[in-house]
């Protein structure tokens, strides 16, 4: 036998070993009769699972079940909306009260600034007018002592010297010039 025949036979050895993995002669590979089998296998399990669920009373509870989830999801928008709106109106409301005594002390206020008697109490008071023939008096609170926080500095110990002049002094002391 000869080499070549040799790498012929092995090189043909090997095609029928591939073509045997694969499947056979005219048949596809082996791989995708097992997968069709277990994609069929599942779809078997998933219409059984299907069937039993269906059976009885599950069904009807299922669906109450999801219709009452689905109205909670479609409701809390609204609803929270509605309620946020409330709460505005409400603060809203309270605000407007809170304006509205506000409003009517200074209609107060104003209507009091109308009379000569008021007008002469301010000035009195604010200004320190008096008539003509009144004396004005002051009275000073009087000075109260307070705790000292801190002891006073004592700005008679020794003369002040520029802090440049200290610095020089202390370089002078340490090398001796």
């Amino acid at each position: 036998m000869s080499t070549t025949h040799r790498w012929d036979e092995r090189r043909r050895l090997r095609h029928l070993e591939r073509r045997r993995r694969r499947g056979g002669g005219r048949r596809g590979a082996v791989a995708v009769p097992r997968t069709v089998w277990g994609i069929r296998s599942w779809l078997a399990r998933l219409k059984e699972r299907v069937r039993r669920s269906v059976r009885g009373d599950r069904p009807l509870i299922v669906g109450t079940i999801v219709v009452v989830a689905l109205a909670a999801v479609m409701v809390s928008t609204p609803m929270q909306s509605y309620l946020d709106g409330r709460e505005r109106v409400e603060h809203l409301a309270d605000k407007a009260a809170a304006l509205d005594e506000a409003n009517a002390q200074l209609q107060q206020r104003a209507s009091d600034l109308e009379r000569d008697t008021t007008i002469e109490l301010l000035a009195r008071e604010q200004l320190g007018l008096v008539r003509p023939g009144e004396v004005a008096y002051t009275l000073i609170p009087p000075e109260v002592d307070r705790p000292l926080i801190a002891a006073p500095r004592d700005p008679g110990t020794g003369e002040q010297v520029p802090w440049y002049a200290r610095v020089w002094g202390e370089v002078r002391a340490r090398f001796g010039g």
